[in-house]
Formats: C-alpha cells, structure tokens, sequence
C-alpha cells in the first residue's frame, strides 16, 4: 500500500465529499465522509504528539526495533495470498 502524507489524505476526503455534496441521497455519505476528515485529522495529531514523545524520551531506537519486530511476526502469520492465518472469517 502506498503511504500517504496527512495531507494527501484529508484533501482526497475533501474531494470525495465535494463531489457528493448536495446531489439527492448522498447527505448521509457526507455527513460521514467529513466525520472520516475529523477522526484522520485527530489521528495524524496523534501520531505527532507519541512521536514526539518518543523522540523526546530518546526511546526511537528501542521503539524501531520493536516495531521491526512487531512487522516481523506480521509477515509470518500471513500465508501465500496475502490473508492472515488463523483468523475465521
């Protein structure tokens, strides 16, 4: 998956809402698609603030390598088509 700056993200909600503002039926996709631009917005704020933290604490390379470890055991538990394993679905 492509990674996508805050930026990217909350203009492309614009976007879409835009485009669906005002036509007949769409008030409901709307109304979620600006609660979607608020929940990204508070989550990027979030994300600043616990990287901040975390450099601030001079824990970054403890937090890395945790993180490579948490990608590690993610990719393992995936099986050749890209599902988890061991999930029902």
């Amino acid at each position: 998956m492509a990674v996508q700056t805050r930026e990217e993200a909350l203009v492309f909600v614009d976007a879409m809402r835009l485009t669906i503002e005002g036509k007949v039926g769409f008030k409901w996709m709307t109304e979620r698609l600006s609660e979607l631009r608020e929940y990204l917005d508070a989550l990027a704020d979030e994300n600043e603030r616990l990287n901040t933290f975390i450099d601030h604490s001079g824990k970054r390379a403890e937090y890395d390598a945790f993180s490579a470890t948490l990608n590690a055991e993610n990719a393992t538990e995936q099986d050749p088509s890209g599902s988890r394993t061991g999930t029902s679905e």
